[in-house]
């Protein structure tokens, strides 16, 4: 079976997963690990998503593939390949929410049932900078106000980055990353929107620093248990 095989190939980072885990309700599965380009044969289907990609990028993909798959298998939900959307995005079964990141050698993918959790969104960003020049095209102005420094910019850019995930599993995408809006709250971020758009789920935005890396994680919540 795929997922075998899979399991049997893949290298975890177990730790990694805690730290994203930590960040998500119980219900979510995780799966992250390092991204290698020596891992089994991508089936068929996701191969021929990566036909003209360059090296780098195929082993990003196959590396978020295959944990992909590796957390549909855990979550009782096993695919022999994972499709792709109109926009690209990874077509998960009928049921079921997810979200694919990869960044500074590392992989992760995040998988949950619909019926405990709406919406899912994650992010994991390296060490880098965002300089206040950039921040009029991806900010709105109440969150221009909450940076101090291109760091911070760059910690923002990547919350956004998750929310941006979970918004797109909610309904049709925003369009710009300043089409809504972060307020930060207690444990993170909350989403807002303008009131022209058409209500949407709460979705909570979940940030911590890792290493040298940082992790977001975005949800929105089901009829299931919120976590504590």
């Amino acid at each position: 079976m795929a997922d075998a095989r899979d399991n049997a190939c893949m290298i975890r980072d177990y730790e990694l997963e805690a730290a994203i885990a930590a960040l998500l309700p119980a219900s979510v599965v995780v799966r992250a690990g390092p991204i290698g380009d020596d891992g089994p044969p991508l089936p068929a289907i996701e191969a021929a998503l990566i036909t003209r990609a360059l090296a780098a990028r195929r082993a990003e993909f196959a590396s978020g593939r295959q944990l992909a798959r590796a957390a549909l298998a855990a979550l009782g939900r096993p695919l022999v390949a994972l499709g792709a959307t109109r926009d690209t995005g990874p077509a998960w079964p009928d049921g079921v929410v997810g979200s694919i990141t990869h960044a500074d050698g590392v992989a992760a993918a995040v998988v949950a049932g619909r019926d405990t959790t709406l919406g899912l969104g994650i992010d994991i960003e390296g060490p880098r900078e965002l300089a206040p020049r950039a921040w009029e095209s991806v900010f709105t102005p109440g969150e221009q106000h909450m940076l101090s420094d291109a760091q911070a910019g760059a910690r923002l850019f990547s919350a956004k980055e998750a929310a941006f995930k979970c918004l797109v599993t909610l309904g049709p995408a925003p369009t710009d990353f300043r089409d809504f809006e972060l307020q930060a709250v207690a444990d993170g971020y909350r989403v807002c929107m303008p009131p022209t758009c058409a209500p949407r789920a709460d979705v909570i935005v979940r940030r911590r620093v890792h290493g040298r890396r940082v992790i977001c994680a975005a949800f929105s919540h089901g009829s299931g248990p919120k976590p504590a």
